[in-house]
C-alpha cells in the first residue's frame, strides 16, 4: 500500500440491487466506468445492506453500527447524537471531511438539513430526501444556503462533488457522494433513456408475471389519481418499461462516477485516493412477486460494492462476505486511524491488500418484522417477537432463493444453528447500544 495517507472517495447510490452492473456479468446495463473501477480494484460479490431502507442504511454507514443500536429502523431517524461518526472519526486523524447529495437522516423533503443533524461533516451540500430529478433541484451548504439548478439531479450531484474535491484536494480529504438514483421515480435524463428504448431487460429468474411497478411518492406528493403522474402513465401496469428506465438511470449514475474518476486523474491524485461505490439497498423489481425494498431477499438485501485502494489489489474479484456496518472500519483502517468503541463492523482492508482474509461472515440485516443471517452457504430469516424462523435458503444451490427448506426435517439442526446467530447478535447489539 502507499505510504501517503489517502483521501477517501466514498460513493453511493440509492436502491440500485446488487445485479444493476456490467461487472456483474449482466449484459443488459450499461455501466463501462464503474466496471473499469472493478478493473483496477476489487469487485465484491456478496456485499448486504445491513437495513434495506434509505435512512437506516446510510446510518449504518456513517456509524458502523446496526440500526437495531441506534433507533433507527426505517426512514427520518437521525443519528444518535452520542455517537462518534465516520467523518467525526478521520477529522480526528487529520482528514477533512465533505458530503454532497442526497442526505434522508434526521427528517425529510426538499429542505435543508441543520448543522447538528449533518453527521460531524465539514462541509455539506446537500436535501433531505425529493424524489424528483427535474424539477425543484436544490441543495443547500452547511450553513443552510440554498443553491438551485435547472438540469438533472443526478449530474447536479457530481457537479457538485468535482466542485468540493477541487476545493479539498491539497490535503487528504474524506468524499461522500449520495445519489438519488436509480430511486424511483424513474426518470433519466432523455439521452440515457434512449439508450434503452425497446431493449428487453431479462427479469431475474425468480421474477413474477404482473406485478404493478409504480410507487406513489411523498416529496413530492405525486398527483391524485395515479393516472395524472406522467411517470405512471410512462410505466405504471409495464415492469418492462420500469426496468428499462431503472438501468438508464444506472447508466446515467456510472457517466457521472466517470466523471468524478477523471478528475481525481486530472487532479493527479488517483493514485493516492480510495475509491469506494455501493448502494444503500436494492429494488426487487418484481422478483418474488415484490417491489421496492425493506426484504430479506437478494434482490433488496443484495448491494454493489466495488473498491480500489492506493497500491492495492487490481482486478480481482471477491466472494468475502461483508455489509454496511464494515465500510467504516475499512475507511478507518485503511486511513491508518483507530475506530471508535462500539462500532460493530468489521474491516475488509485485508482483501483490498490483497492478504489473506477470514471476511466469511456471518453479515446481519434487519427490518422491524425480520431478522435475517447470511453465512457462506446459508440464508435464514427469522420474524417476531419470538425470532421464530421462516426462511432458510441453501445460497449455494439456490441463489435466486426459490426453494424455502426452513420447515425441511434434514436442516432443522442448520435452522437452529443460525436461529442461535440471530439470537447472540441481538445479545451482542444490546450490549453495546449505549457505547458511545
Amino acid at each position: 500500500m502507499s505510504a501517503r495517507r489517502p483521501n477517501i472517495l466514498f460513493i453511493f447510490s440509492d436502491q440500485q440491487h446488487r445485479f444493476a452492473l456490467g461487472c456483474m456479468d449482466n449484459p443488459d446495463v450499461i455501466t463501462p466506468n464503474i466496471d473499469a473501477l472493478a478493473a483496477r480494484g476489487a469487485l465484491f460479490t456478496q456485499a448486504y445492506t445491513c437495513c434495506p431502507v434509505c435512512t437506516a442504511a446510510r446510518i449504518n454507514f456513517l456509524t458502523g453500527r446496526y440500526s437495531n443500536q441506534t433507533n433507527s429502523i426505517g426512514n427520518c431517524a437521525p443519528i444518535p447524537s452520542d455517537v462518534t461518526t465516520l467523518p467525526m472519526a478521520l477529522k480526528a486523524a487529520g482528514y477533512t471531511t465533505a458530503f454532497v447529495g442526497k442526505w434522508h437522516i434526521g427528517g425529510n423533503g426538499n429542505r435543508p438539513v441543520p448543522r447538528e443533524l449533518q453527521g460531524g461533516f465539514d462541509y455539506y451540500t446537500g436535501y433531505q430526501c425529493y424524489n424528483g430529478f427535474l424539477h425543484e433541484v436544490c441543495f443547500w451548504d452547511e450553513n443552510g444556503e440554498k443553491r438551485q439548478f435547472d438540469h438533472h439531479r443526478t449530474d447536479v450531484t457530481a457537479d457538485l462533488a468535482i466542485e468540493k474535491m477541487d476545493a479539498l484536494s491539497g490535503s487528504p480529504f474524506f468524499l461522500m457522494v449520495g445519489f438519488q438514483a436509480p430511486h424511483y421515480p424513474e426518470e433519466p435524463s432523455y439521452e440515457y433513456a434512449k439508450m434503452y428504448e425497446g431493449k428487453r431487460i431479462a427479469p431475474r429468474a425468480n421474477a413474477r408475471e404482473g406485478v404493478e411497478p409504480y410507487t406513489p411518492t411523498y416529496s413530492p406528493p405525486s398527483p391524485k389519481p395515479r393516472e395524472n403522474d406522467h411517470n405512471y402513465c410512462r410505466y405504471g401496469s409495464d415492469m418492462d418499461e420500469y426496468r428499462r428506465l431503472y438501468n438508464a438511470m444506472v447508466t446515467q449514475i456510472d457517466a457521472n462516477v466517470g466523471r468524478l474518476l477523471t478528475r481525481l486523474e486530472e487532479l493527479g491524485i488517483a493514485d493516492d485516493t480510495i475509491v469506494l461505490y455501493t448502494s444503500d439497498h436494492g429494488d426487487m423489481q418484481g422478483s418474488q412477486g415484490i417491489t421496492n425494498k425493506c426484504a430479506p431477499f437478494e434482490e433488496s438485501a443484495g448491494i454493489p460494492l466495488v473498491a480500489r485502494a492506493p497500491g492495492g489489489v487490481s482486478g480481482i474479484t471477491s466472494d468475502a462476505i461483508v455489509s454496511g456496518v464494515d465500510y467504516m472500519p475499512t475507511f478507518l483502517d485503511l486511513a491508518g486511524a483507530p475506530a471508535p468503541q462500539g462500532v460493530m463492523g468489521r474491516s475488509f482492508a485485508s482483501v483490498l491488500r490483497g492478504e489473506r482474509h477470514a471476511h466469511d461472515g456471518p453479515v446481519f440485516s434487519e427490518m422491524h418484522k425480520w431478522r435475517m443471517v447470511r453465512t457462506r452457504r446459508w440464508k435464514l430469516v427469522v420474524e417476531g417477537d419470538d425470532d421464530h424462523a421462516t426462511r432458510l435458503y441453501d445460497m449455494a444451490d439456490d441463489p435466486h432463493e426459490m426453494t424455502n427448506l426452513v420447515d425441511a426435517p434434514e436442516h432443522a439442526e442448520t435452522v437452529t444453528s443460525l436461529r442461535g446467530e440471530i439470537l447472540a447478535w441481538r445479545e451482542r447489539c444490546r450490549d453495546r447500544v449505549a457505547v458511545g
